[in-house]
């Protein structure tokens, strides 16, 4: 009995931990890009194939975990490898908001983030407390990542 109840709350822990990821399309992406939440928010696109994107998942959720800011993941993964991109998440132990974008027309979402975007990734979209766009189309180290959110949190 006892080793049964061992395995249940394991198997219990281990589906109450599960990173959950929302498929979304882009009008609710829009909708959560353009909600003012009157701090700063980080909308960073990745993608589970994507070494560099991997790699800076850790800073962006050290970010989310600290003062007021909001960090939100979009994976830009198939829809068929989202749990590719769960099990990665798990395993960086990244609890932030993810949404998988479930878009077909690429030249429609990336403009619709950014004129300037190519749709190579990572990607980083910040939103300023006053509703101000900054996008940068690169990876980030841990420290250039606290340099801009310092930079503007403090406008």
């Amino acid at each position: 009995m006892k080793k049964i109840l061992i395995l249940f709350c394991t198997l219990f822990i281990g589906v109450a931990s599960a990173q959950e990821i929302r498929t979304i399309k882009l009008p609710e992406l829009e909708q959560l890009i353009n909600t003012n939440t009157g701090s700063l928010k980080v909308f960073n696109f990745w993608a589970s194939w994507c070494g560099p994107c991997v790699k800076e998942l850790g800073y962006f959720n050290a970010l989310g975990t600290q003062g007021d800011t909001q960090v939100i993941l979009v994976s830009l993964d198939f829809p068929e490898d989202i749990e590719k991109a769960r099990r990665i998440l798990e395993k960086k132990e990244v609890g932030l908001s993810t949404y998988l974008l479930d878009e077909k027309d690429y030249d429609k979402y990336i403009t619709s983030i950014d004129n300037s975007w190519s749709g190579a990734i990572p990607a980083t979209l910040f939103i300023d407390k006053k509703g101000n766009r900054y996008f940068y189309e690169s990876s980030f180290e841990k420290q250039e990542l606290d340099n801009v959110v310092n930079k503007l949190t403090s406008k």
